[in-house]
């Protein structure tokens, strides 16, 4: 298996994810947030690139049976019934529902990335259980980030670089250069969080993870909304209620948990 990171759905080389197996991440917050709503009993996630869109799709569903979720620059959309925080999807919220969602960043990427033979959603949260799903894998895996606005971004580069390094450890090749540089960044950063996740921290002390999510862009505007418990909630590595394999099914589309 050769492992290749794409930093934003743009430098996704043409025809590269077809064969393959993409990985969509959208640490702050799409794709934590998908997690939590499939292990909180939704029974599947429909992903829209656009809120009227949305609004349509959810109209088609049987009455009483979808969740309207999703942001617009981090804010909740008028007359959704829940915002992009990992928080509000409960098992109350969720339990047997379909949950149509359009974000700024992750859904789009998502459907970016429909060439590829595969496509999952990974987060900090079920980074375990994602990489277990990979592991015997033979098709070229590619790491899709969705980045922020068109941008970079710190948080998603620092999973994909989890990624990356895991691999390695495990022998498989990185494919270009944006997996070495990820799998670096990871490297510089790895002993302090998972000494942390070994060992814990003083008390009262905050997280390693949770420090550097809010280092980038992303961290920066999830803060200045005050939503600092969705930074901390996506830093929340390998959670044990959250060990799902989220995986896109087709006819109709929809994100599901994978047997």
């Amino acid at each position: 298996m050769v492992v290749s990171v794409h930093l934003l759905p743009s430098l996704i080389p043409k025809g590269a994810l077809r064969g393959g197996v993409a990985v969509v991440i959208d640490v702050l917050r799409a794709s934590t947030t998908i997690v939590h709503a499939l292990a909180r009993g939704c029974t599947a996630v429909v992903p829209c690139g656009e809120i009227d869109e949305a609004r349509k799709v959810a109209q088609g569903l049987p009455r009483g049976s979808a969740i309207l979720g999703g942001e617009r620059r981090g804010e909740p959309i008028p007359g959704f019934d829940l915002g992009n925080s990992p928080g509000e999807y409960t098992a109350d919220a969720c339990r047997g529902k379909t949950l149509v969602m359009t974000t700024t960043n992750g859904t789009r990427a998502l459907l970016a990335s429909l060439e590829a033979d595969v496509v999952l959603v990974g987060a900090f949260v079920n980074l375990a259980a994602t990489v277990q799903r990979l592991i015997h894998e033979t098709r070229p895996v590619h790491v899709v980030c969705a980045g922020t606005e068109g941008r970079v971004s710190y948080e998603d580069s620092l999973l994909a670089g989890a990624l990356a390094s895991r691999f390695v450890d495990l022998e498989h090749a990185l494919g270009n250069d944006e997996a070495e540089i990820v799998r670096a960044m990871w490297e510089r950063v790895q002993e302090v969080v998972w000494s942390h996740e070994d060992h814990g921290g003083r008390p009262g002390e905050e997280p390693p993870l949770v420090r550097y999510l809010k280092r980038g862009a992303g961290g920066r505007r999830v803060m200045e909304l005050g939503l600092g418990d969705d930074v901390a909630a996506a830093a929340a590595i390998n959670r044990p209620d959250c060990q799902v394999v989220v995986e896109l099914a087709r006819d109709p589309l929809r994100l599901v948990v994978s047997d």
